[in-house]
This record gives C-alpha cells, sequence and structure tokens, in this order.
C-alpha cells in the first residue's frame, strides 16, 4: 500500500471515529489454527448487521475506563463504538479503545502456559499444561502457608480492575503483600485530597460543564490524564457554549496548554508559588467567601491571611517566571466567576518533593472562594459511590460475594513477623502511635519510612519493592507479577531486573500477562491471561456527571488459545492450596459470581449486560453533600460533642462520626477528623515525628507552606530541568507493541527550546547523552554524587518550552515486545499461534531501523532515580537534573 493511499484510508477512519465507530484493522491473516476459531471474511471486515451482535462492555486502554460497545461477527471482535448510556464517556472514546482490538488479536499474544527451560533470562521455554502450571504453582504456594510463613508470597500488579478481586485471594492466602503501582502514578496528589476532604474523595470531579474559569496545574486532559476523556468534551462545551476560559501552566505546550485561552510556562516544582501567591491576592484584598470559610474551613481566617502575606505575586514571578500582573489578574477573575470556577491540578504540580503542599495550596483557593460542591465548582462524587459510603443514601449497596476473607494481621510488636524487620525497622514501627501500628503490615505493604502511603489507606510505594527485597527487609517465596511492567517502566528499572533475575532474592517467579515484555522475560512461569474483551470485571469510578454509576465488563468473545481470566486461575489454586481458601471461591463460572455481586440492582441481570451502565436516572446531582441531612435512622441513637459540634454513634462497638452540627441542625460535613475542610492538619506533623523528620522542617508543616525542591535550590549553572510526558495514544509502557499506536507515536526525541539549545550549542536534530543524577533531601539514596544514568537521543526544537527543560515521552524503547515494540521477532514461539499472523505487521513497520526508519525510541527510565517523596513516597518523575552533551 503506498503512503498516500494510507493517508486516505487515515481520513477515512478519522471521519468514522468521529461518527462513533472504530473498524478493526484493515490487515488480517488466512491462515486457521487453534487460535483462530473464526472466520476471517473479507479484507475489510464489514458487519452484517443481521448477524453480528453488539455486547457493551469497559474499555481497559487507559484508567478512563470508557464504557463502549463491541461488535461480534463470525466470533470475531470487528467494531468499538461508544456506550451512550456511560454518563462519564456519554457515547464517546478515543484511539486507544482499537488497541484493545489489537492486543486481542496480537501475532505474538501469548496463548498458552510456559515453563522456562533455561536460565533465567535466557529467553527458553516450553509448552507445558495449565495442570502442571497450577499444579506447581499450587505446590509452592501451599509449602508457604503450611510452613507458617504466607508473607513471602508477594503479588504486583500493574493495572489490576478486579475491584479487589486479587485481595480477596491474598487476604484468604493470608500475605499482606498485594502490591500495586499507585506511587508511580498518583499517591501524592491523592494526599493532599484526603487531607482536606477525607478518605473518600481522592478524587475531585469537578463540574466543569457549568464553570466559567478553570486553573489548571500541570494537567493535560486534551491528551493524556486519568479522567481526561471524561473532562474534555464538558470543558469545551463549556467553553464554546458558556464562555469559559482555560488557564494552564505546564512546563511544555502540551496539547492542554495548546488550546487553552493562556498558556505560562512555568519552572518544574513551582506550581504552589503561583498557587500561593493568588491565595496571598485572595486574602489581601478580601475577595474570599468569608462565610463559606467560616462555616467549613477548620483554620482561622485571619491567621491565614497573615500567613499567607509572605507569597507575594512579585515573590512568585521570580520563582516560577511566571508575571506577577498575570497572576494578580486571574486570581482577581477566579473570586470573581465564584463560584463556578475550579482548580485542576495534576502530575505536573503534585509528582515533586514538595507537591503535596504545592497541591493543598491549589485546594486551598477553592476553599477561599466557596466553589466546593458547587455548580461549576470543584465537586466531590465520591469514588466508591454506593450505599454505605460518605453521602451516598438512597444507592442499592453492591458487595462482592460473601464468605469474604478477613486478611492477615497487624505486623506488631510481639508478632514473629515483626521479629524478623531489621532493628532500625523495629525501633521506627514500636514509635508509632498505636493506632498506626494497627495499621503495618511490613516494609513492602507499609514502608515505614513513608507512613502518609498508608495513613488513609495502602497505596503501596512500588519504586521501593526491589531495593527493600535487595536489601533483605523483606523474604519472597514466591512473586506473581500480573500485567507488571516494572523490568522496563519504573524508575531504576534496572534495578527492577537486577533483583528478578537473583534466584536467590526471588526464588520462583510466575508472570500473568498477555504479551511478552521485558517482566515476563525474567519468569520462570509464564500464564497467558484473558483481554479485557475476553474477561469479567465489576466497574465502578467518580462521575463527572455527579450521579453515581455502575458499569460492568463482560466478554465479547472467548479467550483465545488457552488463555484464561484470572479469576478463574485464582480460583483454581485456591482449590489446590487448601479447603479454606477454596470456600472463598465457591463459583464453577465467572459470570455467576458477578451476578451475585449485582444482584441488589433495581434492574435485572440479563437487562444489566444488556445495558452495560445503571445509574439513578432521578437522582439528583452530587452538590454539597456535605450540606445534605444525616439521616434519622442515624440520629436516633447518637450523641453530639458539645465543644466540636461532631454527631457520633456507636458501631460495631467503635464511637464513629456521622455529621456535624450546623445552625442547629445535622449534617454530614466532610469525613474527616473535624467534619470540616482541613486547611490545617496535623498528620503531617504527626508523621514527620514518627519518621525521625523534624517537625520543623516545611514538609511537615501542618498548614500550606511552600518551600523549593532541595536539588532545585542547589542547581548549577550547567544543569537542566528533565521532565517526561504521556502521549494521547499510549498507556505508560504497556502499548508499545500495538501497531497502530505505534505508527502514531514510536520515538521520543529530547524536547527542548531553541535558546537552551544556543546555549549548549546545539543545533535542532543533534545527538545528545543526557545524563541525569540523584535528588537531594529527604529520599532514597540523596545526594549520591554518582549520576544514576544515562542515554543518548537526538534534540527537538519545541518552542513554547519552558527555557531551561529537557523532556522525552517514556512509553517507547522497548527491547521486548516483538516486532512493533522492539523491531524484534518473538522469543516464545512456543506460546504464540502462527494462526494469528499479521501481514501488515511483516512488511509495514516502516519506522523500524531494520527498514531504515528511525528506530522505536530510547529506553529512559534506567536513567530516572527512585525518588519517593518524603512522608508519601509518590515518586517525583519532575524533579530530575540533568546534563547534556552533544555526541
Amino acid at each position: 500500500m503506498k503512503r498516500r493511499d494510507l493517508f486516505k484510508l487515515a481520513g477515512a477512519a478519522a471521519a468514522t471515529i468521529s461518527a462513533g465507530v472504530l473498524v478493526a484493522p484493515l490487515f488480517r491473516s488466512t491462515k486457521r489454527g487453534p487460535a483462530a476459531d473464526f472466520d476471517p471474511g473479507p479484507q475489510t471486515w464489514p458487519i452484517d448487521y443481521e448477524k453480528a451482535r453488539a455486547t457493551p462492555t469497559v474499555c481497559f486502554g487507559c484508567t478512563t475506563h470508557c464504557g463502549v460497545i463491541g461488535w461480534v461477527q463470525d466470533g470475531r471482535v470487528r467494531r468499538i463504538a461508544g456506550n451512550p448510556l456511560d454518563p462519564n464517556a456519554e457515547g464517546r472514546f478515543c484511539s486507544k479503545a482499537q488497541g484493545m482490538i489489537s492486543y486481542t488479536y496480537y501475532p505474538e499474544r501469548l496463548l498458552y502456559p510456559l515453563k522456562r527451560v533455561g536460565k533465567r533470562g535466557e529467553h527458553k521455554w516450553k509448552r507445558i499444561s495449565w495442570d502442571d502450571a497450577l499444579d506447581e504453582i499450587g505446590a509452592k504456594l501451599k509449602a508457604l502457608r503450611d510452613a507458617g510463613t504466607p508473607e513471602q508470597f508477594v503479588f504486583h500488579y500493574g493495572r489490576d480492575k478486579t475491584k479487589g478481586f486479587t485481595k480477596r485471594f491474598t487476604n484468604a492466602f493470608g500475605t499482606p503483600h498485594r502490591l500495586n503501582r499507585r506511587s508511580i502514578c498518583s499517591s501524592n496528589r491523592r494526599v493532599p485530597l484526603m487531607s482536606a476532604y477525607g478518605r473518600e474523595f481522592e478524587w475531585g470531579t469537578q463540574d466543569f460543564e457549568n464553570t466559567k474559569l478553570i486553573l489548571n496545574w500541570g494537567c493535560n486532559p486534551m491528551e493524556a490524564f486519568q479522567g481526561g476523556h471524561y473532562m474534555m468534551p464538558r470543558i469545551q462545551k463549556a467553553r464554546v457554549d458558556g464562555g469559559a476560559r482555560l488557564v494552564t501552566f505546564e512546563v511544555r505546550p502540551s496539547a492542554t496548554a495548546s488550546v487553552s485561552d493562556e498558556y505560562f510556562p512555568i519552572k518544574p516544582g513551582t506550581d504552589g508559588c503561583v498557587a500561593f501567591a493568588m491565595a496571598q491576592v485572595i486574602t489581601q484584598e478580601k475577595l474570599y467567601n468569608e462565610s463559606f470559610w467560616n462555616r467549613w474551613a477548620n483554620a482561622d481566617l485571619a491567621e491565614m491571611t497573615a500567613h499567607l502575606a509572605q507569597y507575594t505575586p512579585e515573590w512568585a514571578e521570580q520563582q516560577s517566571g511566571v508575571p506577577a500582573a498575570d497572576i494578580v489578574r486571574l486570581a482577581r477573575d477566579f473570586a470573581a466567576a465564584a463560584p463556578a470556577c475550579t482548580t485542576l491540578s495534576g502530575r505536573g504540580s503534585a509528582k515533586h518533593y514538595n507537591g503535596e503542599q504545592s497541591d493543598r495550596a491549589i485546594r486551598m483557593l477553592d476553599v477561599l472562594v466557596g466553589n466546593v460542591g458547587k455548580p461549576g465548582g470543584y465537586c466531590l462524587s465520591s469514588l466508591r459511590g454506593w450505599a454505605g459510603r460518605y453521602g451516598q443514601e438512597g444507592l442499592p449497596k453492591l458487595s462482592m460475594p460473601a464468605p469474604k476473607p478477613k486478611g492477615p494481621k497487624p505486623w506488631k510488636p510481639g508478632t514473629r513477623e515483626f521479629a524478623l524487620l531489621p532493628k532500625d525497622v523495629q525501633e521506627r514501627v514500636a514509635a508509632f502511635p498505636d493506632d498506626w501500628q494497627n495499621r503495618y503490615f511490613g516494609e513492602l505493604a507499609t514502608p515505614s519510612e513513608y507512613p502518609l502511603s498508608w495513613h488513609w489507606y495502602q497505596m503501596r510505594v512500588g519504586q521501593l519493592v526491589y531495593p527493600y527485597i535487595k536489601e533483605g527487609r523483606q523474604k519472597v517465596g514466591v512473586y506473581m507479577s500480573y500485567t507488571l511492567g516494572a523490568a522496563y517502566g519504573y524508575p531504576e528499572a534496572n534495578v527492577a531486573r537486577e533483583v528478578l533475575l537473583d534466584e536467590e532474592l526471588i526464588p520462583f517467579h510466575v508472570a500473568f500477562d498477555i504479551g511478552y515484555g521485558e517482566q515476563t522475560a525474567l519468569a520462570d512461569i509464564i500464564l497467558p491471561d484473558a483481554t479485557s474483551l475476553e474477561r469479567w470485571d465489576a466497574h465502578g469510578t467518580n462521575s463527572y456527571g455527579l450521579v453515581p454509576y455502575v458499569g460492568l465488563r463482560q466478554p465479547l468473545v472467548k479467550p483465545l488459545g488457552e488463555a484464561r481470566e484470572i479469576q478463574l486461575v485464582l480460583r483454581d489454586l485456591a482449590r489446590r492450596i487448601g479447603d479454606d481458601m477454596a470456600a472463598h471461591f465457591d463459583f464453577e463460572e465467572v459470570e455467576d459470581f458477578y451476578r451475585e455481586w449485582h444482584k441488589n440492582l433495581p434492574i435485572s441481570w440479563d437487562e444489566f449486560k444488556r445495558r452495560g451502565i445503571w445509574y439513578d436516572t432521578d437522582r439528583a446531582k452530587d452538590y454539597e453533600l456535605y450540606e445534605r441531612p444525616v439521616p434519622k435512622t442515624e440520629l436516633a441513637d447518637a450523641t453530639t460533642d458539645e465543644t466540636t459540634g461532631i454527631v457520633y454513634t456507636e458501631k460495631r462497638g467503635k464511637k464513629v462520626a456521622i455529621g456535624i452540627m450546623q445552625d442547629g441542625k445535622a449534617v454530614r460535613g466532610f469525613p474527616t477528623p473535624s467534619r470540616k475542610i482541613q486547611i490545617h492538619d496535623d498528620i503531617f506533623q504527626v508523621a514527620a515525628k514518627a519518621v525521625g523528620i523534624d517537625p520543623a522542617e516545611p514538609l511537615a508543616s501542618s498548614i500550606p507552606v511552600w518551600f523549593p525542591v532541595p536539588a532545585h535550590a542547589e542547581m548549577a549553572d550547567d544543569q537542566l530541568f528533565y521532565t517526561t510526558f504521556k502521549w494521547n495514544v499510549h498507556t505508560q509502557g504497556r502499548s508499545g507493541h500495538l501497531k497502530f499506536q505505534a505508527e502514531i507515536v514510536h520515538d521520543n526525541p529530547i524536547w527542548i527550546h531553541p535558546d537552551t539549545a544556543a546555549k549548549q550549542g546545539l543545533s535542532d536534530g543533534d545527538r545528545v547523552e543526557l545524563t541525569v543524577y540523584r535528588p537531594k533531601g529527604h529520599t532514597y539514596r540523596a545526594g549520591e554524587a554518582e549520576p544514576v544514568g544515562s542515554f543518548v537521543q537526538r534534540i527537538k526544537f519545541i518552542h513554547g518550552m519552558q527555557r531551561g527543560v529537557v523532556c522525552t515521552a517514556h512509553h517507547v524503547g522497548h527491547w521486548e515486545h516483538g516486532k512493533v515494540g522492539a523491531d524484534t521477532p518473538s522469543r516464545v514461539d512456543a506460546g504464540v499461534d502462527p494462526a494469528l499472523a499479521d501481514p501488515d505487521i511483516d512488511n509495514n513497520v516502516w519506522w523500524a531501523k531494520s527498514r531504515g526508519g528511525v528506530g522505536s525510541g530510547v529506553h529512559t527510565n534506567d536513567a530516572m532515580p527512585i525518588d519517593p517523596a518524603p512522608l508519601i513516597g509518590g515518586q517525583n518523575w519532575y524533579d530530575n537534573l540533568c546534563r547534556i552533551r552533544k555526541v
């Protein structure tokens, strides 16, 4: 096919996407085999709508999870369309939905269980049966449990989305080590939200559709952001129909910055400066909503005004590069638009050493102008969103089927597990408050140096799992990785590979995944996973329609080859391990399990499957949840604290706050200790003291403060800031092998402003070596002189970049993932099926180096330092300092 013809097809495909349908890949194999139980049909796979079946499901192209509809004909998924019943996506979807079709019929997809026959990492495999694989895994797990050491089983996942099914297994087994990648992604921005508004509100849900002004710090909903696909159309509707303005502070001209009404390049780590200065203007000029603040903030307004006086717009300009006059103007505009105004923050503000305090300042802006929970404002729709949760009365109770395993007990002084910890860890944990000790489960699940990663709930600190295993903080008997790409995508991924290769540290590694990547290459047994088009999952997330909803991921087709859903695999392992575990997995069909889960919905199971989405269309939107009255049924046996006004009841022998008295009435308030918005929160002081950090340090402040990133404060003249970013068509490192995504973005040149390059004596397209250095402050291996690592890549001039900043995308540069992802044939012929061969991949990977192209990018993550934020543990992706030199 000639390129001009391809572009014509691309135009037709674009028109099709805008109409609400994605067509399946244009090329297909005519071969048949065990994996190909379908008739490929004509080359373009047209749909005969008299034969095709439409089934709603939930997209798994990214963590936004849009409701979609899959069209299946002759046993094959032919098209993906949007589900108009989804109140978030409203029938829209993006190109990542195409990826579900791509990875389901990916020629190098893993379809059979495999066992290593050479040395670990040698890529020598043989096909084995499921019974043999499960017998071996089950025997090793049972041995750990029988020996009384269940904690030596570590289950480490990248993207789970089983809504707690895997936790059911680890709890039944008795291990606390169900580890995630929350610190890699979002823990730094969740902590300020949970501190201010309570555990239920780890995500904000802005009412974009009705807003007039959005102040955006480092968030990119127009391109790549969790929930961005829900935000994007609502923001544009508000701008087009309502005249709303979007103002963005960002280090590079992202898709969102590029379409904003105003875009301000900002120095990394200084977002908080601008937010503090805006708060200073609002308080000094008395532009705040005094009645809202006094009613719902737990800090004195006069004292906060005095505190903020130091953060002048002129000071903020010196720190951030944003003009003082614009800061003043935007602060006034924000207050004038209230309550129909909102803040928006993302990794750009939060993924820094000082990110927690910066986001606290951004959150405070909303409280000052009184937009919280108001139409057009910063709204709070519960992430959990069902009966028994904050402010969600009147919703059906949805719950995983009983019996539910209790899980392991805390590792407190006097327990066997506690005695095995290093002495310094024992001393630290023993000094924790009693209620914190009740939540401690060892260094992998609840690292004692980062207590705010598990104070509200266990968010883990995934980038420290491998260093901690290497240091001997936790002995491992069986390590299972599920859809995890740490060996490629974690900071200092080389450390992950080093630990995974060491059979003394990891005696037995089971990898459960769809494709053969850097992580699975270091396993002992590989289990082939079902794709999102072949599996069941419960689904729920915060609703940008401000009405809680529930969705269902359901299989459109049967798993290809011998791939299996993880629910079946864990069920069968439980039955091999012991009857007490098997009791928690008493189902034969996965559908039966999820039917029981959703039995309290007011519609039948068949109707729920037909719709794919359910919510109460008559329910009022989640505005001002905090003002909703406490139901009389809860007040019958309640007591009120006369000093604080907090209303308590007793549940299971414990005193539980259920509301607060306001104007003589019991209302919900916020699910915080004070039942108010916690501008002042002593949890930061308590956490700092617990880990030996001087509580006088700014990062431990009970009220929001700003301080520079330590390494930035000592930055050398020849150093540059180095950050990363995500492309809209990719999902971290999990999509580099998908042909349409890879064709759009397959390289990651170093973006740099021409003025910055000129100072380095560089021209557009020059190849440079980029070397990254260790961070400073209270973080992992801080201040070490030796660089973390380096890589070589060409530079690309980008006007609109913040000067002094360089950045790269981090999705590409694979050395596994086959012909598309790495320009190498599959290393696991025993696990794939020739019937899925794709001539398009054989003939049209035009960017591959073997065809004279630029190649599939450069791996950057080995050069990224492990850099957990103090107290929280979230990875500070954007604090890096580097040097570049021409090569």
